[in-house]
């Protein structure tokens, strides 16, 4: 029993790696909150998907999104919230279990072409707004800009080659 419990650890690990391998997202860190954020079109417009990933820190019912590029630009996004959740589990240490929470929390912020244009100059800073506080992250080289760039690109790319 305990073999078959940890190779279901292992099997759920792995597919986790190969799936998300694919998957075309950019993830950052930051006070122990994990961001993940993809790019989607709807009907005719674009949205970045952003899901946060941390044990105290959730998305506003209609959060924000500043970005400031390294050109000092500032692109103000508007959002909708896809999903609030939590996964609890429990950690066994010697004879005590000690129960974790992880808060995901996923929301759509709505994008014009020419935003996207301008993330390709790269992000300097990023502010979502979230509950307990605001989640803020300063890069020194561009992590995430010219990825959501290359990433509606290929959306656009998929939707006029169809």
């Amino acid at each position: 029993m305990k073999y078959l419990f940890r190779l279901i650890i292992v099997a759920s690990i792995l597919f986790t790696c190969v799936s998300s391998s694919h998957a075309q997202n950019v993830r950052y860190s930051s006070d122990g909150c994990s961001i993940k954020c993809s790019v989607i079109k709807q009907d005719s417009a674009y949205y970045i998907i952003a899901t946060a990933s941390s044990s105290r820190m959730f998305f506003l019912h209609e959060p924000t999104m500043k970005i400031r590029t390294f050109n000092n630009e500032v692109i103000a996004l508007k959002g909708v919230v896809i999903n609030n959740g939590s996964i609890s589990a429990g950690i066994v240490a010697g004879n005590i279990v000690m129960p974790v929470t992880e808060l995901k929390s996923t929301a759509q912020f709505s994008v014009t072409p020419a935003q996207f244009e301008q993330l390709n100059n790269g992000v300097a800073k990023v502010r979502l707004s979230m509950s307990p506080q605001n989640h803020e992250r300063t890069f020194k080289k561009d992590k995430i800009g010219k990825k959501l760039y290359q990433f509606y690109l290929d959306v656009k790319d998929k939707e006029e080659n169809f």
